[in-house]
């Protein structure tokens, strides 16, 4: 293995869930992080990227609407923007998170975009990991807001059986990966499945996250979907749906084997 020395880099969509922990954390292991946020992209200004080792690109946006910029905008495009970038100003290591389930035979749109941005940064001649992350859990990550949400409306609607796996890791292990990633060659051209040790349900990770009290309302699949195509104000969005039911589940041991530190098991949404 071989490690670097690693004192600044770039991190895109750094106001985001993942953006505002990874900061914090590399902060606090002496790493300046320079955020570069969607407000630099739309009006083409940065800041000065100079002496960086590493972009790490977490921009993106997993829907769509009529007032919102979109799939191929954002996950493919802004790719093509952070691969000009890097080596404009000579920064030849990528770290992308794309998402677990992507794959060349993807039909969502979500996946579709993100598939061709991993192929963009594969093609582009620059040092990469792409990691393929499960839901990541913490002080509020998407899915947990989603739930509280309807915790306060006395109901959490599940759709289809609820029976479907999921593989959830922590932010705080997300964080240790990432600067593992920026500190080891062992990541490096490699395409990571991001997820914890535990496998779980959909269903028994709610069960185990809230209270007895709260009524869990189940609805079938196809009108889980009607809904998230016509009401803007239901639960789940389509691409929510899409990767909420693919049964999506990654290979930690792989990434375990990259890493030096033991993650955590997670069995419900306040671990």
């Amino acid at each position: 293995m071989c490690t670097q020395v690693i004192d600044r880099i770039v991190i895109s969509g750094a106001r985001g869930f993942v953006g505002k922990n990874l900061q914090k954390f590399l902060s606090s292991n002496k790493i300046q992080s320079i955020p570069i946020s969607r407000q630099n992209f739309k009006k083409n200004q940065f800041p000065s990227l100079k002496n960086t080792s590493h972009f790490v690109h977490l921009a993106g946006v997993g829907s769509e609407s009529v007032d919102q910029d979109s799939f191929v905008q954002v996950n493919i495009e802004l790719t093509k923007t952070v691969i000009n970038l890097c080596k404009k100003n000579n920064i030849k290591n990528i770290i992308y998170f794309s998402g677990l389930g992507v794959s060349k035979n993807s039909r969502s749109s979500y996946f579709i975009s993100k598939f061709n941005a991993e192929k963009l940064i594969k093609n582009s001649g620059l040092q990469y990991t792409i990691f393929r992350p499960s839901y990541i859990l913490g002080d509020d990550d998407y899915l947990t807001k989603n739930i509280s949400k309807q915790i306060l409306k006395k109901q959490i609607v599940i759709p289809g059986s609820g029976k479907f796996l999921l593989q959830p890791i922590s932010i705080d292990d997300v964080c240790r990966c990432i600067n593992t990633a920026l500190h080891s060659s062992k990541f490096s051209n490699k395409i990571i499945d991001l997820v914890g040790p535990k496998e779980i349900t959909f269903e028994n990770l709610l069960k185990k996250s809230i209270s007895p009290s709260i009524k869990i309302k189940k609805i079938t699949l196809e009108l889980a979907y009607k809904k998230a195509l016509t009401d803007i104000n239901f639960e789940y969005g389509v691409e929510d749906l899409n990767i909420l039911v693919g049964n999506y589940i990654g290979n930690h041991k792989k990434l375990q084997n990259l890493c030096d530190f033991n993650f955590k098991k997670i069995e419900s949404l306040n671990a």
